[in-house]
């Protein structure tokens, strides 16, 4: 059963696997000339030393994490921080069983870690950007005129609420009961008007 989220994320890979902007960024990353940010992979949002990745990059990963972070607002980005909702791994997982929108997506990752001006404002990865300047990224793609800019915003966004949104851990915060009601709202309650 698809989603909202769903059918915006397959919509955005559908523009991104368009754009010759990614395909660019495909080339220059599978030939190793993108920059790999000295630092490597920030530890508060690299993958579990147990996880196994299907589709991510330890990268990409962060990447997403710190994304969806941003984008969940700050109760939600404490759930993420503390590892409550593994965003990350949950992306991986929905990825892996959508091929033709992981391709897309992957590379719209690597752009918004490795993106500098004029392609995005910005000079450093996106990892190594203060929660400020994350923000002032996203929120640039979000306005963008370019249309690849905006998709590579939606794609993701939609990505970080599938996922985050779909984990059991955050049904405390949209008061949604679950497919069997709760001790105080109840299925029978759930269906009145």
């Amino acid at each position: 059963m698809n989603t909202v989220f769903e059918r915006e994320v397959q919509g955005a890979a559908i523009v991104l696997g368009r754009r010759p902007v990614l395909r660019l960024v495909g080339v220059v990353a599978a030939a190793g000339l993108l920059p790999t940010g000295c630092t490597g992979t920030p530890a508060e949002l690299a993958p579990p030393a147990t996880a196994t990745l299907a589709v991510l990059t330890p990268r990409t990963y962060a990447t997403f994490t710190a994304a969806a972070s941003r984008m969940v607002g700050p109760r939600g980005a404490a759930l993420i921080t503390d590892r409550t909702v593994d965003v990350g791994s949950l992306a991986d997982a929905w990825l892996g069983r959508t091929p033709a929108v992981a391709g897309p997506l992957a590379k719209a990752l690597l752009l918004l870690e490795f993106g500098v001006w004029p392609i995005v404002e910005k000079a450093r990865p996106f990892t190594a950007l203060a929660p400020a300047a994350q923000d002032a990224v996203l929120a640039e793609c979000m306005r963008s005129r370019i249309e690849t800019k905006r998709a590579v915003f939606r794609g993701i966004r939609s990505l970080a609420m599938l996922t985050f949104y779909g984990s059991v851990a955050t049904r405390p915060l949209t008061g949604f009961p679950g497919p069997f009601g709760s001790a105080t709202v109840t299925i029978a309650d759930a269906m009145r008007d």
